[in-house]
């Protein structure tokens, strides 16, 4: 299955909402398990003490899922650990570019999908996002998105 989501990122180290995307390519398998790849970018997410946004963060997931099928409803709950990239004018690059430990972290949440057609659904969808450092950067994400196929 294919999803293209947008949303917004709120809590944590996000002072104030910001936009987000997110592309996701992934399957299910037996019993309701699956895993999915996932890349979403956030612009502006970091902001200055005069309240100037600028920056970015990209996130690579892979995730594993557990979805429960309720005839046309699809409730899940998924794991992801991967990329958590934070880029600034100090740092530039793309999200494979310059890997340290303050770049790999984890998204934990879950979501539903609703089928409307034999293989076209929309979901939604609440996770949150933490670099895997005690200090690191933290958010949480709400998406609403179109899936094809599954």
């Amino acid at each position: 299955m294919f999803t293209g989501s947008i949303g917004n990122v709120f809590g944590g180290d996000a002072l104030s909402t910001k936009k987000t995307w997110a592309l996701a390519i992934g399957g299910g398998g037996a019993h309701g398990i699956g895993s999915e790849l996932e890349y979403s970018q956030i612009e502006n997410f970091f902001e200055t003490p005069d309240g100037v946004a600028h920056g970015r963060i990209l996130t690579l997931m892979p995730s594993i899922f557990v979805a429960v099928p309720i005839n046309k409803l699809r409730p899940y709950g998924i794991f992801g650990f991967g990329f958590i990239r934070q880029r600034t004018e100090a740092s530039v690059g793309g999200v494979f570019s310059n890997f340290s430990d303050d770049d790999i972290g984890y998204n934990v949440g879950g979501g539903v999908i609703f089928q409307f057609a034999r293989n076209m659904g929309i979901r939604g969808d609440l996770r949150r996002f933490k670099v895997r450092k005690s200090n690191g950067l933290s958010f949480q994400r709400l998406t609403v998105g179109l899936v094809l196929g599954g």
